[in-house]
This record gives C-alpha cells, sequence and structure tokens, in this order.
C-alpha cells in the first residue's frame, strides 16, 4: 500500500454548520462529519472551499476543525485548508491542526495582498 493511498477516493469540502443563532454549531459539525463517514467518504477537506478564510475567524476555523476530528478523526482522511489573511493566523491554524492530529493541511497565497 503506498502513503498516497489515503489521498483517493471522494474527499469533499466540509461546509461549517451554524446553530440557528448564526454561531459554530458543534453537534450539526459532529454530526455532518458522521454522516460523511456513515456513506463511505474517503475523507475530508475542512476549511476551505466555501468561505471560511474570508468568513470566519481563526477561533470559528479551529473549533470547525476540533469537531470535524473529535467526530470523525482517525476513521477517515482529513486535511486542514490553513490558509488567512494574514500569515500569522495561517501558522497559528497549521500548529493547531498539527496538534489535532490531521493528515495534511493545504493552503493557497493570500487571496488579498496588504498594501504598502
Amino acid at each position: 500500500m503506498s502513503k498516497f493511498d489515503k489521498y483517493k477516493g471522494i474527499i469533499p469540502a466540509f461546509y461549517a454548520c451554524y446553530d440557528d443563532e448564526g454561531n459554530i454549531s458543534p453537534e450539526r459539525t459532529q454530526a455532518l462529519a458522521k454522516h460523511y463517514l456513515e456513506v463511505g467518504v474517503k475523507g475530508l477537506y475542512v476549511g476551505g472551499s466555501s468561505g471560511e478564510c474570508i468568513y470566519q475567524n481563526v477561533e470559528e476555523r479551529k473549533l470547525v476543525l476540533e469537531h470535524v476530528m473529535k467526530a470523525v478523526g482517525g476513521k477517515m482522511t482529513i486535511i486542514a485548508h490553513v490558509a488567512a489573511a494574514s500569515t500569522r493566523d495561517s501558522v497559528e491554524l497549521a500548529k493547531h491542526a498539527e496538534i489535532l492530529g490531521v493528515d495534511a493541511l493545504a493552503a493557497i497565497p493570500p487571496i488579498y495582498f496588504r498594501l504598502p
């Protein structure tokens, strides 16, 4: 078995789950992650492709990843997207993801560049 086999298969972007007041919902986040596991999805791409790097703050992004890992970490491949508007935030997200034990990190260059 290749070390890359864990990255084969269906690995969709994970959409953040909110409560009725617009806050991150740990329960809904865990329920959605478990649903993906139950239907045979290979892994999840958490924190990217649905606007998280623009619309969520660092603490919200950490919370989503924590609850995905709590629900399915070790049972499926987890890729944490850590791009942010600042390098400092990206580094903080990457360190947090490493502590949680994700399988891989993903990042893009900042979308907007700081003006002089």
